[in-house]
């Protein structure tokens, strides 16, 4: 991550301004991500056939190198002398002298035993071998093993590397889900109804960028995960209500809580990131939500910002480690360290106790992320439980990629009976 932007958002800028054909950008896409999620793979195999540890390897020609072995190991569609000789032009352009010796000699290797290397990365005990074969950070293996067991954090971790599909959620308030199919059909994009939701649709492959379809600009859909449509379904708001959403960049949630209020009543944004707060207002805009009012401010002064004991339903979507959502952020699993759960926890545990202060006796608050962690989940939930005697659990939910077909995440509705 850079500049508050996850590789996604950093690749979509690159492609800004520039006339770059769809095929390029859907390789340009494959590669980043794909060198992403795979690094821990990729770095074993390159060290194996190099000699030397990563670490002593510059960090441009890491790259490099493991841009072309990512091709030679996992895509079919780029030819083995392709992706040597593009990976050598690299390393002779951006890397020190002699460097494109290094880097045909390397990759070379790789196309002559990688596999065989790929196999032996697979060795060692079970944290160990799913590490290697999946490309996940041994202790986050270790400890969802201890969780859940082998077969299932195997099964998770592959999901994890799996491509998602883009998931949309049809704009209630202008069309029905099979309308937006049908619609997206005339603009020659496949889409299908999603089973996880009422509202949802898979789309298929696009023609160009998303927001280039007319049938997003006319704001009849809004790019969202099933799991998100279904935390806001738990909050369960109602036409008419005041409702403070926290930390509410990028809107997703926002917009879907103010649709299905049919965009009677108040949802009041409150999102720290000027970026992220226009990016909420541009979204209601399209979407013709009226209901929908943003403020640029920290969430943990919303009582300030939104009033004390003023807002009917309180939303906290707050932010975490991300590790339910690898497949989508895989550069997530490689930044995180073990000591940044504890530390998210303690942020994440303020941010719920702001959000307690804004709502009115008898109201909600929904708190969600998109971490598996229980740090981050059911132990910051027990612990406000224990500070606020008021408020009591009405229901949680726990999502998992492999198991549900959706990104990961936590969330749980809480009740203020005071």
């Amino acid at each position: 991550m850079r500049g508050g932007l996850f590789a996604g958002g950093l690749l979509d800028g690159e492609f800004v301004g520039r006339a770059c054909p769809l095929a390029e950008r859907r390789l340009a896409t494959e590669l980043a991500f794909g060198c992403l999620r795979r690094r821990g793979t990729l770095d074993r195999v390159i060290e194996a056939c190099a000699g030397r540890r990563m670490e002593a390897v510059s960090a441009g020609l890491r790259d490099i190198l493991r841009l072309g072995a990512y091709q030679l190991l996992f895509l079919d569609r780029v030819p083995a002398y392709a992706a040597v000789s593009e990976s050598v032009e690299l390393a002779r352009r951006h890397g020190p002298r002699g460097s494109e010796a290094f880097v045909n000699a390397v990759l070379r290797e790789v196309q002559r035993r990688g596999r065989a290397a790929l196999a032996a990365a697979a060795g060692g005990t079970p944290a160990a071998r799913i590490a290697a074969v999946h490309s996940h950070p041994p202790w986050l293996v270790e400890r969802w093993i201890g969780r859940w067991g082998e077969r299932e954090t195997e099964a998770l971790c592959a999901a994890n590397n799996e491509t998602p599909r883009v998931t949309v959620r049809a704009n209630a308030l202008r069309c029905d889900r099979d309308g937006l199919v049908a619609r997206l059909a005339g603009e020659g994009v496949a889409a299908a109804p999603n089973p996880g939701h009422r509202l949802a649709a898979d789309i298929g492959d696009l023609p160009g960028p998303i927001g280039d379809l007319a049938a997003f600009r006319e704001g009849l859909f809004q790019v969202q995960d099933v799991a998100g449509m279904r935390v806001v379904d738990l909050l369960g708001a109602r036409p008419g209500e005041r409702v403070a959403d926290l930390c509410a960049g990028p809107g997703g949630k926002a917009t879907g809580i103010a649709e299905s209020m049919g965009d009677g009543g108040e949802v009041v944004c409150v999102e720290r990131s000027p970026g992220k707060a226009d990016a909420i207002r541009r979204s209601a805009a399209r979407l013709g939500l009226r209901s929908v009012k943003v403020t640029v401010g920290d969430a943990l002064r919303a009582a300030a910002i939104v009033g004390p004991g003023t807002a009917d339903r309180a939303v906290v979507d707050a932010p975490c480690s991300n590790t339910g959502v690898l497949r989508r952020r895989p550069e997530a699993r490689w930044r995180l360290g073990q000591a940044d759960i504890a530390r998210l926890a303690d942020r994440q545990a303020a941010l719920l106790v702001a959000a307690a202060a804004v709502v009115r006796p008898g109201g909600t608050v929904l708190y969600s992320t998109c971490s598996i962690e229980p740090e981050e989940n059911e132990e910051v939930v027990r612990r406000f439980l224990l500070e606020k005697e008021a408020f009591g659990l009405e229901g949680e939910m726990l999502f998992l990629p492999h198991r549900d077909g959706c990104d990961g995440g936590y969330a749980a509705l809480l009740v203020s009976r005071a």
